[in-house]
Parts: C-alpha cells; sequence; structure tokens
C-alpha cells in the first residue's frame, strides 16, 4: 500500500547506522585477523613451511581489491589513462608504492613482533603524523587543537608502555617498532600524495584499480622470487585458500565497501568519529580471540587515544582531504566511489 499523499517514508535509523557499525567492525577486526592467520600458519606449517607470508595474504588481498574495482569500470581503463601525463603516473605509482606496498609490508612485520594492542596503538599515530606532513609538504595550516590531539595520542601510547616497562614485560621486540615507524611514515605520507589525486577527480579504476592489481601482481612475484612457485602449491590447500579469501572478501573489500555506502548516509567528520571506534574493536577482539592482556594502563591509555582522535576530527578541511586521513588509519587508503566523492556524477564504465 502506498504511502499518504504528502508523507515519505522515513529511512530507518538502523538502516543508515549499519554501513557505518560494519566498517567498523570489519576494519576493527583486521589486525586480530591478521595475527591470528600469521599464528595460526606458524602452527600448522606444511611441508616445513609456513603457508601465510605476507606475499599471499596481500597479492590476494589486493588483487579481490583490485578487480572489484577494476571490471566494473574496465571501460573506463583507457579514457581514464588518456588523462595522466608522466607526472601524475609518478604520483600514482608513488601513492601506490606508499601505500599499497611498503606500508602493509611493514604493518605485517610489525604484528608478526608486537601485540595487536600494541600494534593499534602505535599505527594511531598515522593521522599526527600525516597532518604534519601536510604541513611540511603542502604548507597545509595544522588542524585547529593538533597540539592538544597529539599530546592526548602521544600520553595514550606511553602509558601502556610505562606500565609494561614497569612490570617486566617484554612481549614486544624492538624490530616490531622499527617496522611500525616504517609504517606509520608511509601511511602518513599517502595524505599527502592521496590530497593531490584526491583533488584530481580520477575515475575510480584508475586510482584503485589499476594500482591494487599491479601491486597484488608485485607481491606474486616476490613470492616466486623469495620462495619458488612451491609458496603457491601451498594455495590449493582448502583452507589456507578459504581463510586467505575470507580475510580479501570480508576484511578488506567488505570494509571498502561499507566505508563507501556509510558516505551515502553521513557526513565526513560523523564517519570520522566513529570511525574512531575501530581502535576500540581492534583491542577488544584481540583481548576477547588472541587472549591479550588488557590492563587498567592499557584502558585509560585507549580513553586518551581515543579523545585524542576525536579532537584532531574536529577540524574542518575538505571532504576530500579529510577522506583520505580517514582511509589512511584504516590500514590503506581505498578510494570511494566517484558518485561519492562528487554526489550526483554517475560512476564512468
Amino acid at each position: 500500500m502506498n504511502a499518504p499523499i504528502g508523507l515519505v517514508p522515513k529511512d530507518p535509523g538502523w538502516r543508515r547506522a549499519l554501513p557505518l557499525g560494519l566498517y567498523v567492525l570489519l576494519k576493527g577486526l583486521d589486525a586480530t585477523a591478521l595475527k591470528g592467520l600469521q599464528i595460526y600458519g606458524a602452527a600448522h606449517p606444511v611441508n616445513g613451511e609456513n603457508p601465510i607470508s605476507f606475499c599471499n595474504v596481500f597479492f590476494v588481498a589486493q588483487l579481490v581489491m583490485g578487480l572489484a574495482s577494476l571490471l566494473p569500470g574496465r571501460a573506463a581503463i583507457r579514457p581514464g589513462l588518456a588523462l595522466l601525463n608522466p607526472s601524475d603516473r609518478w604520483l600514482l605509482f608513488l601513492d601506490a608504492g606508499l601505500g599499497l606496498f611498503i606500508g602493509p609490508v611493514a604493518y605485517y612485520f610489525a604484528l608478526e613482533s608486537l601485540s595487536v594492542i600494541s600494534q593499534t596503538l602505535l599505527f594511531a599515530l598515522v593521522l599526527p603524523v600525516s597532518a604534519l606532513l601536510a604541513r611540511q609538504v603542502l604548507a597545509e595550516p595544522l588542524p585547529q587543537g593538533f597540539w592538544i590531539s597529539l599530546v592526548l595520542i602521544a600520553a595514550g601510547l606511553l602509558l601502556p608502555g610505562a606500565a609494561m616497562a614497569m612490570s617486566g614485560g617484554h612481549g614486544d621486540q624492538l624490530r616490531g617498532y622499527g617496522w611500525a615507524l616504517v609504517g606509520v611514515l608511509a601511511f602518513g605520507s599517502t595524505a599527502v600524495t592521496g590530497r593531490a589525486i584526491a583533488t584530481r577527480q580520477w575515475p575510480t579504476v584508475v586510482t584503485v584499480g589499476i594500482p591494487s592489481t599491479l601491486t597484488a601482481l608485485v607481491f606474486g612475484l616476490i613470492a616466486l622470487v623469495l620462495f619458488g612457485p612451491s609458496h603457491f602449491h601451498l594455495l590449493n590447500l582448502h583452507w589456507v585458500v578459504g581463510v586467505i579469501l575470507i580475510y580479501g572478501l570480508t576484511l578488506s573489500l567488505g570494509s571498502n565497501r561499507a566505508l563507501g555506502l556509510a558516505y551515502r548516509h553521513w557526513s565526513v567528520p560523523t564517519v570520522s568519529i566513529w570511525g574512531s571506534l575501530t581502535l576500540v574493536v581492534a583491542i577488544g577482539s584481540a583481548a576477547l580471540l588472541l587472549g591479550e592482556p588488557l590492563g587498567i594502563a592499557t584502558a585509560a591509555g585507549l580513553v586518551l587515544l581515543l579523545a585524542g582522535v576525536m579532537v584532531s576530527h574536529r577540524w574542518n578541511p575538505s571532504d576530500q582531504t579529510l577522506r583520505r586521513y580517514i582511509e589512511v588509519d584504516a590500514f590503506y587508503w581505498t578510494d570511494v566511489a566517484p558518485d561519492i566523492v562528487n554526489p550526483g556524477r554517475e560512476e564512468q564504465g
């Protein structure tokens, strides 16, 4: 039965909140799922070799992400590439190298040496590092309240570390902190390159489809060089293919699509603030599913860190810039559909 004339059925609140909540859940589970893969692979070697490596994990995850954008937009590939001059291609190459290769590799190896909780807290530094790099390279002003945000985030990081040092804990390794620093710098740098890309309004197939697919092939080539063809034979095992594909389809692609749907219903600042809850999901899931210790100091540090992140999201840059910062926070950046960036414009292809 049609609604009476003059009355428009109201979209249920849960339907608007569902994509945002799904994004928070899936992206928050990313580090816990990846750590679980690492632990499970080490405990179940195949022919004496760990079947889980950064090569096959990111090969599958990025191939899924790339093809999901490449296939629907294949008609826009040639005209999209025609828009690029040599400097544009170098910009895309640099952005992909930082955000799709160096950042994820550092993220993976940091997670091998650190707990999920420590790694999650450390990678919260991406946000202030992004702002500082944008200030240095692009001469963009620091957001209002930046130094307050930085102090809160630093306090949130130092409090759990100090508690661990006082208790004599040595669960985290120095190598993990080194990889975390590399990852933070790489992801923070993509806020600068991503700012330049976002202003050009290139089709998604050019900014996501091609870079993600090519980077996946690079990971596949590295696996061949480091481990040989036998490493891919391990992928024929049902449990390995199933686990990695679930990771690639559900967490990587699923969180990206949920983020895109969330932008259709909510403003960028709203998504950014609620998206900060991925930190809570990451730490909570690590404690519940992996048995990582969650003490009072860690909980207090998380509260301070969340306060710092929320303060940092109170500035008002352009939607495209802030969107890049949000996506960098969530492991590695991915573009959303062009009709989200430019409402009313139909996606090419």
